[in-house]
């Protein structure tokens, strides 16, 4: 194992030492041959425009261009004095190797038109769906980071609006290049607030080696702010917005050039009475508030360098809904009015990025150090918890639950390099990342006094014991890739990545990974893929914990052992995606996925916080199916949909959690043979959207999208499902109505309307099962946002 550490290692050094620095791995090319007439076409310009940025170069001596961008939609421009424009619409994605070959002729055409780029073998690929600004301003859930990662195939959304991928918890957060990780047990705050994304790029499968160490069940990069044709000085504008559920919010946008650097400025504060998925169709205490700012700035060293630094604060705020009726069929736990749980979360994430193009422009190398800090503090109403109470279900006695004080602090700082480049038929990558994470936490937990074994400190009514503990960890990860492309019509991904990690957990694992795309036709691209893929769990994630076992036994467990395992993933998949029209594509893609020692979640006590826990095997088998379309005048639709099963068994990891009695009843706790469905298991999920452009400029847009997706599982692994079955599906719609603000810098006065859920139909999305609280969807909901440029 350390000599293979060591060839990877090597190779990178390699890397470095022979190629040049560039931009980010968000990066894909765009390279082609520009003819006049047959004949290669020297010193033609190029312009590759969009997502606000413009990059030029000139063809050479045999008609060659390159270009090294963000992944993104843009439109193409070749220009040669003695011939017509051709402009060409194209998609390029993160690692993807687009080949435009552009002919021209003298003949002069009388009209003007875009043409769109034939599907190149190695770009887009299938299972990676992309959403520029526009797409994300003109949807209806814009101001969620999870609810729009949610409108991709393969992921469905589950308890407060986290995101579930290819079958099981996990989805990896990418920040203008920088690892944001993200523990299981996270929080309820979003990642990033959505109004900072410029663009977004979805993997629900088909990961290269650069990827992991991570739970891997998709992979979201975000692009904040792009490089743009700021003009000198400072612009900005301000948004203001209010609707039901008492909710306000205030945006402040600022964006500004001095020289050659450009700075961005995002601050953001919002409130709603509204914060969290209630157990009640009208929620008892549930507000919360959240305030974030985010700060950009990017320079242009020269027409190789560029260095970027990103900053961003955050801190939200939520009160913990509960259920005061004691006849309630939907939550059995039964809380005392006035009960007031609150969890406040903090979270700073920083990057600098620090890179430089080869002067052909086929290659690039990055370092990217950043560092994250993040705080969960939940605040129980220990005195009140106490008293909440919920029958037993085998023997019906009703027991008090238990309360939690719980303060988790973690700091992370880490360094990543990258490195890439394309030689005739082979584009190579070699990276290394690396992270250490300090934890900390302080909890107390609180039994009623005539329930709990007296061994806690006596506070009427209850008893209470605390506990602190303290871990460092670390993780390595290292990959070396190559896509080559022995014909147009063919290209192979294939790549090694070797993950180690310490702390709590520790293990290694190699992943071999490889993806094959076969061009059938000029219209049809034949994918097949096979990765592996090895995930530690945060230190987070191993957090003591007290189990209340019932009246019967008194007991509460306060001395865990830290047993957790690494999850280690194998993925299949075979796709086909095929261009109907110039603008309209789909696709289809069937995956499997297997687990060993899945990293699931319990609810923990009576809170909505989730503990961590092994699953001995998992198994996920699903087909994923996309449509999209971006009309010639902007109007743009999408469907996406998934049809699903995941299922898990048997319990490998964090035992201590589950007392005496095993779950599902009568599986010994070893045992991994049955299989059953998963709580988060959805057969059919399905979204899409269509958005239209009116108005003499188009400055105005209407959007509709519709969700539909069949009930979960009312109880965890539930082998049979013949006495308890699943919750109703449900069908939802969200609207918006938009005047955008017009020109460069922007102008005027712009104005929003969106609606959430406007037929309100509140479903249930879970009932108490003691793997999770009761969660009932929010009804209709009404926000009007202003906003003034200035």
């Amino acid at each position: 194992m350390q000599r293979i550490l060591a060839a990877l290692l090597a190779a990178l050094c390699a890397g470095i030492c022979a190629f040049g620095i560039a931009r980010a791995t968000t990066l894909g090319i765009v390279r082609g041959t520009v003819t006049l007439d047959g004949a290669p076409a020297a010193g033609a310009d190029v312009t590759l425009a969009g997502e606000g940025s413009r990059f030029t170069t000139t063809t050479d001596s045999r008609g060659v261009y390159t270009f090294t961008v963000p992944f993104g939609y843009y439109l193409l421009t070749v220009h040669d004095d003695d011939a017509q424009d051709r402009v060409v619409s194209l998609n390029v994605s993160s690692d993807s190797i687009q080949s435009v070959d552009v002919a021209l002729t003298h003949l002069k055409a009388i009209a003007h038109a875009v043409a769109y780029a034939e599907s190149s073998v190695t770009g887009n690929p299938v299972a990676v769906n992309q959403m520029d600004r526009s797409q994300i301003q003109a949807s209806p859930v814009e101001n969620n980071i999870y609810n729009l990662v949610e409108t991709m195939p393969g992921i469905v959304q589950f308890s407060y609006n986290e995101p579930v991928a290819l079958g099981f918890h996990g989805v990896t957060y990418e920040v203008d290049g920088a690892p944001l990780p993200l523990a299981t047990a996270d929080n309820f705050s979003q990642i990033i607030d959505p109004n900072q994304i410029d663009s977004l790029e979805v993997y629900s499968g088909d990961f290269p080696a650069e990827y992991g160490g991570q739970r891997m069940g998709a992979l979201t990069n975000i692009i904040t702010d792009r490089a743009e044709d700021v003009p000198q000085g400072l612009d900005g504008q301000l948004t203001e917005g209010g609707g039901n559920f008492a909710e306000a919010l205030g945006q402040l946008d600022l964006e500004g050039r001095t020289g050659d650097t450009e700075v961005f400025l995002d601050v953001d504060s919002q409130r709603t009475n509204y914060g969290l998925d209630a157990p009640t169709y009208v929620p008892i205490d549930d507000n919360s508030n959240f305030t974030d700012e985010f700060f950009r700035a990017l320079t242009q060293i020269n027409y190789r360098q560029t260095l970027t630094f990103d900053y961003g604060n955050e801190f939200s705020q939520y009160q913990i809904p509960i259920n005061t009726q004691a006849d309630d069929p939907l939550d059995p736990e039964v809380s005392v009015p006035g009960t007031d749980d609150q969890q406040r979360e903090y979270d700073r994430f920083s990057s600098i990025n620090y890179t430089l193009a080869t002067k052909d422009g086929n290659g690039y190398f990055q370092i990217i150090p950043w560092y994250r800090l993040t705080q969960i503090v939940y605040a129980g109403d220990l005195a009140d918890d106490v008293l909440a109470t919920e029958p037993d279900p085998i023997t019906g006695v009703v027991d008090h639950l238990i309360g939690l004080n719980q303060d988790r602090f973690a700091t992370y700082a880490g360094l990543r390099l990258n490195d890439s480049r394309s030689v005739g038929t082979h584009t190579w990558k070699v990276g290394l990342d690396m992270w250490r994470e300090n934890y900390s936490a302080d909890e107390t937990f609180a039994c009623y006094y005539n329930e709990c074994a007296n061994t806690g400190t006596p506070v009427s009514p209850y008893y209470s014991a605390s506990f602190a503990q303290a871990q460092a960890g670390s993780q390595l990860g290292a990959y070396a890739e190559d896509t080559w492309q022995p014909t147009p019509i063919l290209a192979v991904q294939y790549g090694l990545r070797y993950d180690h990690s310490s702390g709590y957990v520790g293990g290694d694992m190699l992943e071999p990974r490889i993806s094959v795309n076969l061009k059938g036709d000029s219209k049809n691209i034949i994918h097949v893929y096979y990765g592996r893929t090895y995930a530690a769990p945060q230190l987070e994630d191993v957090s003591a914990a007290c189990a209340f076992l019932g009246a019967s036994t008194g007991e509460c467990i306060s001395h865990p052992v830290y047993n957790l395992k690494p999850e280690t993933d194998s993925i299949y998949e075979v796709g086909l995606e095929h261009t109907f029209s110039p603008t309209l594509t789909g696709y289809v893609n069937f995956t499997e996925r297997n687990v060993i020692n899945v990293l699931d979640t319990t609810q923990l006590l009576n809170t909505p916080l989730f503990a961590v826990f092994n699953n001995a095997l998992g198994r996920y088998q699903g087909v994923q199916l996309r449509l999209q379309d971006r009309l010639p005048n902007g109007n743009y639709w999408f469907v996406s949909t998934t049809i699903s099963g995941a299922y898990a068994g048997g319990i490998s990891g964090a035992t201590f959690l589950f007392g005496p009695e095993p779950n599902p009843p009568g599986v010994p706790l070893t045992s991994a043979e049955l299989l059953s469905a998963e709580d988060h298991d959805q057969t059919v999920h399905s979204i899409g959207g269509y958005t239209y452009l009116f108005g003499a400029t188009h400055d105005w847009f209407a959007t509709l999208q519709g969700d539909y997706g069949t009930g979960f599982p009312v109880f965890f692994e539930n082998a049979t499902e013949d006495l308890t079955g699943r919750l109703p599906s449900h069908l939802t719609f969200d609207g918006s109505v938009a005047k955008t603000l017009a020109g460069t810098p922007n102008h005027g006065l712009g104005i929003r309307l969106d609606i959430q859920n406007m037929l309100n139909h509140q479903y249930i999305v879970k009932i108490a099962n003691g793997f999770n609280t009761t969660q009932i969807a929010p009804g209709r909901g009404v926000l009007l946002r202003l906003t003034e440029a200035f």
